[in-house]
């Protein structure tokens, strides 16, 4: 039986790929910084290693016997999204020298394109990519675009906070549909060496999704223009504030690239919120 490593399998996008990977045949390997809480989150189907993304010697203990690997990087601010996806990319990759794998996959993004490096996130996101694609290794970036389960992140008390104008389509998947995504392809050896832009079925601008969360929640909405979040953020300290406004401004500007090679899913918006809510 194969051995994937997933590295952030307890994410709200990590997770749903460690189960689906388990569910269709491999033995998981969930890679965190504390393995007995990830163990209490997963339950005991997963075998778990501890290790830290800053640290080589601990992930080469961790990663040794991996048939392939996943990486599920996040991060909270710049510093931080930095440090996890280009600095802890080069780790996981030293930490791996001398093994052989059938692949090594990121997350990525729709956006992550040099045209939009304007932007922190898409930048270190190419940089990460960049070295998986000299490793040698075979390798998959995929690139999903919005996901429904961030829907609820915009919720405060008893309303949704919508930021921005919010006039191009989005084509929202579900984190479900993207693990399915991720485990196909991983177990298709044909499918390698590619960066995988993945849609849902249809377009929905993030006004109407966010509309549509709200009045199936039973929340309101309040709509606030970009540049009042950004002073918000910026009295509040808040870096996630100012950074959520640049990014609604930034995708606002840019949209959705029209590729017809992407990987359409199934799950409707509608469809989803009947499911969650």
């Amino acid at each position: 039986m194969s051995i994937i490593s997933v590295i952030g399998g307890t994410g709200m996008l990590g997770a749903p790929v460690a189960k689906q990977l388990k569910a269709d045949g491999y033995q998981v390997r969930i890679i965190s910084r504390n393995s007995q809480k990830a163990k209490e989150q997963l339950g005991g189907d997963f075998e778990y290693r501890q290790a830290d993304l800053q640290d080589v010697s601990s992930l080469r203990l961790a990663l040794a016997g991996s048939d392939c690997v996943h990486i599920n990087a996040s991060g909270q601010s710049k510093k931080s999204y930095y440090q996890n996806h280009v600095v802890g990319t080069r780790n996981i990759l030293a930490a791996l020298q001398g093994q052989s794998l059938t692949a090594i996959s990121m997350i990525s993004t729709a956006s992550a394109y040099p045209e939009y490096d304007d932007r922190w996130d898409n930048r270190y996101k190419l940089e990460a990519e960049a070295l998986l694609k000299e490793s040698g290794h075979p390798y998959l970036v995929f690139m999903p675009s919005w996901f429904m389960e961030s829907l609820p992140l915009f919720q405060q008390k008893n309303k949704l906070i919508h930021i921005g104008p919010s006039t191009q389509p989005i084509h929202w998947l579900s984190a479900k549909d993207y693990a399915k995504t991720v485990s196909n392809a991983l177990q298709d050896n044909s499918c390698r060496n590619l960066r995988m832009p993945i849609y849902g079925p249809e377009g929905i601008t993030m006004k109407e999704a966010v509309n549509r969360y709200a009045k199936v929640a039973q929340l309101t909405v309040q709509t606030m223009p970009v540049w009042l979040a950004k002073t918000l953020g910026f009295i509040l300290r808040d870096e996630s504030l100012i950074d959520a406004a640049d990014l609604m401004k930034h995708y606002d500007r840019i949209g959705e690239q029209a590729i017809s090679h992407a990987v359409r899913t199934e799950t409707k918006l509608d469809q989803w919120l009947g499911q969650v809510l």
